[in-house]
């Protein structure tokens, strides 16, 4: 995308992506300015005095955008329609200018849970295999700190949020990857219709030469595919009349007996078996769409078993923590959906368990998921902000539960309970923006709580 020297780039937001942004663009010659809502910092306030940067405050917006040619909004700000439509030429969004600026294949993963994950042992795999490949965006690394990487590697894996794919209008990964699809962020996206669209985004504009892989169950509610080969995958093999409403662009990927298959034009044929070693490296899921990536990537399948033996998750995702006195304890923060919470406790199935559950609901009815938890736990302690509502639904449910203004008090409670045998699962099921500044902090905090019981508690 070339940008004439002269214009002058606005970057609204001052976070992971606006700071790498405004790198980006001084390195490139370009003047920049910022807007925030919050005030810079002593650090920040020398970096804008060192390169000529004004600040803006939120409530100079209107001026901010007329004095600027493109304005580039950090993802999860929410634009008004009003004002979106008024500066429509002027917008630049962060993975339109990524997809037109990186020369190199991308692959891009998106989905209610399980994009995190997906996305970094993918990266793990291409590393297992001496493949050079940059990682990034949703995972911390924006997508202006990949572009200059791209002359040492062959592709980019990036995580994209609905937030990043909302106001799109080129981004057309070599290969999208819609990890599921779930309720989530209604207090941003008006309707979850809205948020649908904003996810199906990720492969709105993909070209015939393009791959999609997606989820078997959103089949018929996507964009037409016309001459695009598009794969789906499915925990299951479907009926016998849905694979025969396939056509020889679609290809579907399942699991039958522990295997892997993958069927197109009336063929089933073999790709990988799901060892124990690999089935614990993840979700089913997760695992199931790496192997199907490696088939369409033209990699080995063979490689997971590597990545399976060597891997670890990142933090806060199913994080074992320790066990004590047959006590296990369990650290899954990043869990800010219901979903991905039941995904976790019915992965500790068949155990009597302690769930932690709190945060912001992101305008989600959680209702109906505290409906689905009575089988499966032993006492939930809800915390934070909305904790006497999550209370309430579970007594609605005759699920044992207790209320709590912090988590600190949730887990002395729940300490104070537990018996040998029983697992503790940190799993909030909300945004942890109430308490804490993001859900690291949070896992960070019942991690500390958690080792200080233990090790207060071991034999000498």
């Amino acid at each position: 995308m070339i940008i004439a020297p002269n214009k002058r780039i606005g970057i609204w937001g001052f976070g992971v992506v606006g700071k790498a942004a405004t790198r980006y663009f001084l390195e490139q010659g370009y003047h920049v300015n910022i807007m925030d809502k919050r005030k810079p910092t002593a650090d920040e306030e020398l970096y804008l005095k060192q390169n000529n940067i004004q600040w803006y405050d939120q409530e100079e917006q209107e001026t901010f955008f007329y004095s600027h040619d493109h304005i580039i909004p950090s993802p999860g700000i929410n634009i008004d329609h009003m004002r979106y439509a008024t500066y429509q030429d002027k917008w630049l969004p962060e993975l339109d200018f990524f997809h037109n600026t990186f020369h190199k294949p991308i692959i891009a993963i998106t989905g209610s849970i399980g994009k995190t994950s997906t996305t970094y042992l993918l990266g793990q795999l291409y590393k297992a295999l001496n493949i050079p490949v940059t990682v990034g965006g949703n995972i911390g690394i924006a997508t202006f700190s990949l572009i200059s990487e791209q002359k040492n590697v062959d592709c980019a894996i990036i995580e994209v949020s609905s937030f990043q794919l909302n106001y799109c209008t080129t981004f057309a990964p070599t290969l999208a990857i819609w990890t599921n699809f779930y309720p989530n962020h209604l207090d941003h996206h008006a309707t979850e219709t809205e948020y649908f669209l904003a996810k199906q985004n990720i492969l709105a504009y993909q070209k015939n030469n393009h791959i999609a892989l997606v989820p078997f169950a959103l089949r018929n509610q996507l964009l037409s595919i016309d001459h695009q080969k598009r794969c789906y995958f499915n925990a299951t093999l479907p009926h016998i009349n849905q694979l025969d409403a396939l056509n020889h662009n679609e290809h579907l990927y399942y699991i039958k007996d522990g295997m892997v298959m993958h069927y197109n034009n009336k063929t089933h044929t073999f790709l990988l078996s799901l060892t124990p070693t690999l089935c614990n490296l993840s979700f089913i899921e997760n695992i199931l769409i790496l192997a199907a990536a490696c088939d369409i990537l033209a990699l080995p399948h063979n490689a997971l078993h590597d990545v399976a033996a060597t891997a670890l998750l990142p933090a806060h995702r199913m994080e074992k923590i320790g066990s004590i006195n047959s006590i296990h304890f369990y650290n899954d923060s990043k869990a800010t959906t219901t979903a991905s919470t039941f995904a976790a406790v019915t992965k500790l199935n068949n155990h009597p368990l302690h769930l932690f559950l709190g945060g912001l609901s992101k305008g989600v009815d959680r209702a109906p998921f505290i409906a689905q938890l009575k089988s499966y736990v032993k006492h939930i302690y809800c915390f934070g902000k909305e904790a006497d509502a999550l209370h309430a639904m579970c007594t609605t449910h005759v699920i044992p539960s207790s209320s709590h203004v912090s988590l600190d008090s949730a887990v002395h409670e729940c300490l104070i309970k537990l018996q040998p045998h029983d697992y503790v699962l940190l799993s909030p099921a909300g945004s942890s923006y109430d308490l804490y500044e993001n859900y690291e902090k949070r896992g960070e905090h019942f991690k500390k709580l958690i080792m200080h019981y233990i090790k207060n508690h071991s034999s000498p």
